[in-house]
């Protein structure tokens, strides 16, 4: 890819059903619990740089 690319990629999360139903049977501060460890996780494993390559809001973070 190169440095001047404008595109973004698309990229589409997918789950099983057993993740579903262990969603399900959680609180709602469990999910947001959960949903920001595994932002983190991203932020700190890809940085966002890279993570801008598939979501516009990254761009100019760093």
């Amino acid at each position: 890819m190169g440095e001047d690319r404008k595109e973004h990629v698309n990229i589409v999360y997918t789950f099983s059903k057993e993740k579903l139903e262990e969603f399900k049977d959680m609180s709602v501060c469990q999910r947001l619990q959960w949903l920001e460890d595994t932002n983190l996780f991203i932020n700190k494993t890809i940085g966002f740089k890279k993570r801008a390559i598939t979501d516009p809001r990254f761009e100019g973070l760093e």
